[in-house]
């Protein structure tokens, strides 16, 4: 694979794309909750908020196959390395998003336990389960123990295929293909790794999510060809207009976002989009912007559902519903901010920075030990 730097102006763009999608799976929500603006959604055209999942799994696709293939140069970049990064970026939002909804969900109970919704999900076992993140997982759907995202937190059900694809695909890079160790530890342990993303190729919720997270890893693969380079900057255009206007019509013919055509169309519409905003200069304002937005935008995604429900349950018919979308759409971001810059602003990095210190100080350890 060529040598691929990410220009700024692509970085930008893919930082607006993931800030947007995050709202729109806010608002996709919202309107479904207090049942307004109902041509945005079925029977009319497919439930946005499940448009931009799809786009999450194309740009986690990319920006992981990017940042982990360009760590790979340095011959110290290990699995476990890997495993800080990819730990320290899921649970340090993750852990206070599911207290959130424990305590929120707990308020609800308070308030009237006979309209809380979500009693079968609302236990140990299944708060323990999400920890390690095997909600829905496959294997004991086959032996019938269902285990569901917990209580109101609907969402975490993409966490959780998103955390198995991120170690099959770690494990499968950085160390039987770059150690080349085909063992049978190995191999034992891609293998437990692989069963989720395996069973989402095709199957699960989301009908083949790692399926399209390949789909961004390939665009990822296209861009390092550099194709479009000799390509006339309103050719580009035009193509982006005419694959994403085919998205588009095929997303309503289908009726369905989960549609493996449909993210095809929009995988190279971000390719291009990519390609396109290479050397797009934005203003000071619209980066901190930007960047602020995207910053929160996985505890907003986290959070968010749990917040519109306990709006819904409780005020649901005794207000205005545009006035209830309105306070539900700014209690998600506002507390999303209150939360996020702590967690994933600050907190992220100071985990990552103490895993890598603990790996760096075993790997000297053993290296005295050698000598």
């Amino acid at each position: 694979m060529k040598e691929y730097k990410l220009k700024e102006g692509s970085s930008i763009i893919l930082d607006f794309i993931r800030g947007v999608s995050a709202q729109v799976v806010v608002i996709g929500h919202g309107i479904s909750f207090f049942g307004i603006f109902t041509f945005l959604h079925e029977p009319n055209f497919p439930w946005m908020q499940n448009i931009a999942v799809l786009i999450f799994f194309l740009l986690s696709g990319f920006l992981i196959s990017y940042s982990t293939i360009r760590k790979t140069s340095s011959n110290n970049y290990s699995f476990s390395y890997y495993f800080a990064d990819r730990f320290s970026r899921i649970y340090t939002a993750f852990v206070p998003a599911i207290i959130f909804v424990l305590i929120i969900d707990l308020i609800s109970q308070g308030i009237n336990s006979e309209i809380y919704k979500y009693n079968n999900a609302f236990n140990l076992k299944t708060f323990i389960g999400n920890v390690f993140m095997f909600q829905d997982y496959p294997v004991f759907q086959i032996l019938s123990y269902k285990l569901t995202s917990f209580g109101s937190a609907r969402p975490f059900w993409t966490l959780a295929i998103e955390w198995w694809i991120y170690l099959s695909f770690g494990y499968l890079l950085l160390v039987i293909s770059k150690k080349n160790k085909i063992t049978l530890p190995n191999l034992i342990v891609f293998g437990f790794f692989s069963i989720v993303p395996v069973y989402s190729l095709i199957m699960g919720r989301g009908n083949g999510l790692t399926t399209y997270w390949i789909f961004g890893l390939i665009v990822y693969i296209i861009s390092t060809l550099n194709v479009l380079v000799n390509v006339n900057k309103n050719v580009k255009v035009l193509f982006l207009l005419v694959f994403s206007g085919l998205g588009l019509f095929r997303a309503y013919f289908k009726m369905e976002a989960y549609d493996p055509i449909f993210a095809f169309l929009l995988a190279i519409s971000l390719w291009i989009i990519i390609d396109l905003y290479k050397d797009k200069k934005f203003s000071n304002t619209a980066i901190k912007i930007i960047r602020y937005n995207a910053s929160i935008s996985y505890t907003l995604y986290l959070i968010h559902y749990s917040i519109l429900s306990f709006i819904k349950t409780y005020f649901g018919n005794s207000a205005n519903p545009y006035l209830l979308f309105t306070i539900g759409f700014i209690a998600a971001n506002v507390i999303s901010i209150l939360i996020g810059r702590y967690t994933e602003i600050g907190l992220t990095k100071k985990v990552k920075q103490t895993l890598y210190l603990r790996i760096e100080n075993k790997r000297l350890l053993t290296l005295n030990k050698r000598h």
